[in-house]
């Protein structure tokens, strides 16, 4: 007890005592002296001590801010960049989408050319079984769209490749099924109906070069000098042969199996009714009669009485500005 009470005595005196300062304004000026009690001192330091841990936290605090909106800056920007990539992806599944429509109806008439069953559209596009989807293994509760939109996307894709899968396997009864059937093969629409011309219209929505509105074109055209020869694309029967009206002077193929193709705005029209006639014969010659603009071949292809995109049908890659007619 007594040492404490010893140390408590020094700390009194040395607080008690005075330091001076002296201070001189220059070379020749006046020295002046200033006292200072002792215990201003170690105050003095405590206070300087106080003063940069506090300004070194604020400094801290302000580097940490820094790097937080730094690191929210780059979050955003890849986020942004995710979502324009799964915009992308999600085109790309689209256009698969449209393209698995298109064999998915090729298929069937391939299907009724090998005189095999039907299979429902709703079979095949549910396509078979598989391993459980990725959303079902994920946490359904995320509250990120994106990561929404990424599920639902991916999901997609997994059922478009167990279509693909059911369809190839469909795909292979078919071709062991029709073996050598050339004759059947050849009342399949497959080549261009004029050799020498340009494309010039495509298959859908359009806008009409009359009434200027949205319009749905059923075919496609082909633009060619006044008089060159168009073609059957198939095997057929000739089963209109004269004036339509829109289409002008007209002649309609019927291939079998559901499948029937018309070549419009003929000038002249070179078979009748009741005709048959096959892939690569003369039927007609271009023209500019019914409903048109300037001289093309309006070329259809209907199956099972629905209108369909005849490039699926064009192998040979269309005319050809240099062709021989």
């Amino acid at each position: 007890m007594s040492k404490l009470f010893e140390q408590i005595r020094r700390i009194a005196n040395r607080a008690r005592r005075r330091y001076s300062i002296m201070v001189m304004s220059g070379p020749d000026g006046q020295l002046r002296q200033f006292t200072l009690p002792g215990i201003l001192i170690p105050l003095a330091a405590g206070l300087t001590v106080l003063g940069l841990l506090g300004g070194g936290a604020i400094m801290l605090d302000w580097a940490n801010g820094r790097v937080e909106d730094a690191n929210v800056a780059v979050l955003t920007e890849q986020n942004h960049r995710l979502e324009r990539q799964l915009a992308e992806i999600r085109a790309t599944v689209e256009q698969f989408e449209e393209r698995m429509g298109d064999n998915l109806q090729m298929g069937q008439v391939f299907r009724n050319l090998a005189n095999l069953e039907v299979i429902p559209e709703e079979v095949q596009r549910l396509g078979v079984g598989g391993p459980p989807s990725f959303s079902e293994l994920q946490d359904e509760a995320s509250p990120s769209p994106l990561i929404h939109q990424a599920r639902n996307t991916l999901n997609r894709l997994e059922e478009l490749n167990r279509q693909a899968a059911f369809q190839g396997s469909k795909l292979e009864e078919v071709v062991e099924a029709m073996g050598e059937t050339k004759n059947d093969l050849a009342h399949i629409p497959s080549t261009s109906p004029i050799r020498k011309g340009l494309f010039s219209s495509a298959y859908g929505t359009r806008t009409d070069p009359f009434t200027a509105k949205p319009t749905m074109h059923r075919g496609v055209d082909f633009s060619a000098w006044r008089g060159t020869p168009v073609y059957a694309t198939a095997n057929g029967t000739v089963v209109m042969a004269g004036r339509h009206g829109v289409l002008g002077n007209l002649v309609e193929i019927d291939h079998g199996n559901g499948i029937l193709t018309r070549y419009g705005h003929n000038s002249r029209v070179l078979v009748k009714v009741g005709q048959r006639v096959e892939r690569g014969d003369r039927i007609a010659e271009v023209g500019s009669t019914g409903r048109s603009t300037s001289p093309h071949c309006h070329y259809e292809i209907h199956v099972n009485g629905r209108h369909t995109n005849p490039w699926r049908y064009i192998l040979d890659g269309g005319p050809r500005v240099n062709a021989e007619a």
